[in-house]
C-alpha cells in the first residue's frame, strides 16, 4: 500500500508546471517587477525636486542674510559656493548631486540662483521662485517690430551684462547707438548716441557693467568709456594704444584683462584693467604674435579662462594661446595653429569642450577642445549660409547662431552635448534684414540682435 501511495505522489511532482503556467508566473512577475520600477522611479524624481527646491530655499535665504550684512549682494560664487568678496559664514551648501548656478549684477541688488541634478534644473530669485526652468528650443522668432534704427552702416552689437542696455558700433558716423532693452519683451528703445574715434568696430561690456571698450579701427587705440549702470549712458574716459587696426576686443570673465586683435599688426594687445575705473595698463609684454600674413579677427577666451583663440582670416587658420590667469599673459601652444578654412570669428562652449569657427566659405568648423593643454583637434564642419560672418553660443549652451551675410539670414543649430557637433533646428534659418554683419545674444538667454549694414538697423528675435 505505501509503495502505491509513493508511486502516486511520485507521478504528482515529475508532472510539474505546464508552459502555460510557467507563462503566466513569468508574466505576473514582470507586471510586478514593471510596477516597482515605475514606483521607485516616481518617488526618486519627487525626492530629487525636493531636494532641488529645498536647496533653492536655503540658498536664497542664505544669500539674503548676506545682503542684509553687506548691503548688496555677492558679485559671484567661488568654487566652494562661497560669496565673493569672500564670506564663509554664507557659503551655499548643495544637496548631492545638486550644483549651484548664481548670477547677479551691478550694483548687485537682485540675484538669480538655479540649482541642476542632471536635465532637471529649478531657479528662484531675490522675489520669485523657485520654479522649474525648461530648456529652450533655441529656435528664433522676429519681435514686433522687427528692427530698430541704428547708425551708419552699423558694425557690431553687444548686450550689457545685466540685460538692460543694448549697444552698436556705427563706422561711418562714428558713433555708438545706446538702447535701452525691454526685459520682457527684448524690444528696444533708443536712449541716443556717444561719439568715437575713426571707424569704431568691435565694442565690449566689462562684466560688472561699469565700462565700455571700442576698437578704432582708424585710430588705431581702444577707446575707454564709463558706464552708468542705473541708465546704461556712456561717457567718454580716454583712450589708449592699440596696434595696427584693431578689430575685435575680448574681456576675462573676473574682468582684469582686455585682449584686441589687430588685423594689419598680425598680433593681440593685452592690458590689464583696473576693476576701479575701468582703466587699462598695457601688460609687459604688450602684445604677442599671431604670426605673419596672419590677419587676426575674431577672438574668444574659453570659459574656464585658460586659453584664447583667433581666428586668422588671412591664412585660413586658428591661432591657440594659453593663459595665465594670474598675469594675464598669452603663450602660444605647440603646435600653434590650426587649420580651418577663411575663419571670420569663433566661439567657445559654455563648457570649454569645443569650439567652432564661422568660415567665408560657407561652412562652420567644428573643434574639441583639450580641456587640459588647451589644444583643438577637428570634429568635422557643417553647412552655413552664404558667407557666415559672425558665430556666438548661448550662454545657456544649448544653441549656436551664425550670421550669414550674403543670404540675409542667420543659422540655428544645437549642440551635441556628448561630442560637441551641431545639428541644424526645424526651421534652419531665420531671415534677416540685408547684408547683417554680426549678432549677440542677452546674458539671460531670451533675446537675439542682427546689425545690418545696409539698412542701417538691427533685427530683433525672441528666443524660444
Amino acid at each position: 500500500m505505501s509503495k502505491l501511495v509513493a508511486r502516486k505522489l511520485s507521478n504528482i511532482y515529475q508532472k510539474g508546471f505546464t508552459i502555460v503556467e510557467l507563462l503566466i508566473v513569468i508574466v505576473t512577475i514582470g507586471i510586478l517587477a514593471a510596477v516597482t520600477i515605475v514606483s521607485y522611479t516616481g518617488i526618486s524624481q519627487r525626492a530629487k525636486l525636493v531636494s532641488l527646491q529645498t536647496d533653492l530655499d536655503n540658498g536664497s535665504k542664505t544669500l539674503k542674510l548676506y545682503q542684509v550684512d553687506n548691503g548688496s549682494y555677492p558679485t559671484s560664487l567661488d568654487a566652494n559656493n562661497c560669496p565673493v568678496p569672500s564670506d564663509v559664514r554664507y557659503c551655499l551648501k548643495p544637496s548631492d548631486g545638486n550644483t549651484y548656478a548664481y548670477s547677479s549684477f551691478s550694483p548687485y541688488l537682485t540675484f538669480k540662483l538655479d540649482t541642476t541634478n542632471g536635465t532637471t534644473k529649478y531657479r528662484i530669485t531675490n522675489n520669485a521662485g523657485p520654479v522649474e526652468v525648461l530648456p529652450p528650443s533655441g529656435v528664433l522668432a522676429t519681435l514686433s517690430p522687427a528692427t530698430a534704427a541704428a547708425g551708419s552702416s552699423p558694425y557690431y552689437v553687444t548686450v550689457s551684462p545685466d540685460n538692460a542696455s543694448v549697444y552698436i558700433t556705427n563706422p561711418f558716423s562714428n558713433t555708438i547707438s545706446m538702447f535701452s532693452r525691454d526685459s520682457n519683451t527684448g524690444a528696444l528703445t533708443s536712449m541716443g548716441t556717444v561719439g568715437t574715434g575713426s571707424i569704431p568696430y568691435d565694442i565690449a561690456i566689462s562684466p560688472d557693467g561699469t565700462s565700455a571698450y571700442v576698437a578704432n579701427y582708424v585710430d588705431n587705440n581702444l577707446a575707454i568709456y564709463n558706464r552708468n549702470t542705473t541708465s546704461g549712458v556712456l561717457t567718454a574716459n580716454g583712450t589708449i594704444p592699440a596696434g595696427d587696426n584693431p578689430c575685435n576686443i575680448v574681456i576675462s570673465t573676473d574682468g582684469n584683462y582686455v585682449y584686441v586683435t589687430n588685423i594689419v599688426s598680425n598680433n593681440i594687445s593685452m592690458y590689464s584693467r583696473s576693476s576701479s575705473n575701468g582703466a587699462l595698463t598695457a601688460l609687459s609684454p604688450a602684445t604677442i604674435t599671431t604670426g605673419s600674413g596672419t590677419n587676426p579677427l575674431g577672438i574668444k577666451i574659453s570659459p574656464d579662462g585658460n586659453s584664447v583663440y583667433t581666428a586668422n582670416y588671412g591664412n585660413g587658420s586658428i591661432s591657440m594661446f594659453s593663459r595665465s590667469t594670474s598675469t594675464g599673459l598669452l603663450t602660444a601652444l605647440s603646435p600653434a595653429t590650426i587649420a580651418s578654412s577663411n575663419p571670420y570669428d569663433l566661439a567657445v562652449s559654455m563648457d570649454s569642450k569645443y569650439v567652432y569657427a564661422a568660415n567665408v566659405a560657407h561652412d562652420v568648423s567644428m573643434y574639441i577642445r583639450n580641456t587640459s593643454t588647451g589644444v583643438l583637434t577637428s570634429n568635422g564642419t557643417v553647412a552655413a549660409g552664404n558667407n557666415p560672418m559672425r558665430i556666438i553660443v548661448s550662454p545657456d549652451g544649448i544653441s549656436v547662431y551664425v550670421v550669414n551675410q550674403s543670404s540675409n539670414n542667420v543659422s540655428m543649430y544645437k549642440i551635441n552635448s556628448s561630442n560637441g557637433t551641431l545639428s541644424a533646428l526645424s526651421p534652419a534659418t531665420i531671415l534677416a534684414d540685408t547684408l547683417p554683419y554680426n549678432i549677440a545674444i542677452s546674458p539671460d538667454n531670451n533675446s537675439v540682435y542682427v546689425v545690418n549694414i545696409s539698412t542701417n538697423n538691427v533685427s530683433m528675435y525672441s528666443r524660444q
